[in-house]
């Protein structure tokens, strides 16, 4: 995996958080069995090794939790994007390359937070207008740095508007791996496709959208 592309944890400030991170994490991990309203609040304080007396000093209920889950997602993937986006990082690297590692990162990360971005998105939809519950509010900041990041590059893309294409392109992508992972049941069941074959697909078709192609994106290696 490139070290251009991977999610960041920030190192925990106090050990008194040592419980509530346990409790998150604990939820997130259910999360990827079962949908939000299947998991118990003694499942999570199980998992969590704490007791749902604990629990309750923390949270009002599960709602609650959802919160503060959504809050810890907001700080990794702003710590996340401003290392990713780093102009230093990219500086040697063709715009097919930074393209193919991150549409390769947002198919991993989506697998691998699938639960929680599902219960976000669910929950934004059976009770709108509450901020955690904001899908953009998770994306905008990338969108903004895909498509910056692709303008300082214009001279590598053939699209006219290489901002505008980068933030279509990424939303693209986006909505692409909502339907094929985060919701898998749905119309997407039908395309039986690896994780790996799904990036390369994706990829093309954002490189394609952009004026690029594959084999330009293999012959400047």
């Amino acid at each position: 995996m490139s070290e251009r592309m991977r999610w960041i944890r920030p190192p925990q400030q106090k050990r008194s958080r040592d419980k509530l991170d346990r409790m998150l994490d604990a939820a997130e991990a259910l999360l990827d069995k079962k949908n939000f309203d299947e998991v118990t609040i003694a499942q999570i304080a199980k998992k969590a090794r704490v007791s749902v007396g604990l629990f309750y000093t923390r949270f009002d209920d599960k709602d609650a939790l959802l919160s503060a889950m959504y809050e810890k997602h907001l700080v990794e993937l702003r710590a996340t994007t401003a290392k990713m986006f780093d102009p230093e990082r990219w500086s040697a690297v063709s715009v097919t390359q930074f393209i193919e590692e991150l549409v390769a990162f947002m198919v991993r990360f989506h697998r691998r937070k699938r639960g929680l971005l599902r219960a976000l998105v669910l929950r934004h939809h059976s009770h709108p207008g509450r901020r955690y519950e904001d899908p953009a509010e998770r994306t905008k900041t990338a969108i903004a740095s895909v498509g910056r990041f692709l303008a300082t590059r214009a001279d590598e893309i053939r699209h006219p508007d290489p901002r505008l294409a980068g933030s279509l392109g990424f939303l693209f992508v986006l909505g692409a791996l909502r339907e094929k992972i985060l919701f898998s049941e749905g119309a997407a069941s039908a395309l039986r496709i690896s994780d790996k074959r799904l990036a390369k697909e994706l990829t093309t078709a954002f490189l394609g959208y952009l004026g690029l192609s594959k084999q330009h994106s293999e012959d400047q290696r």
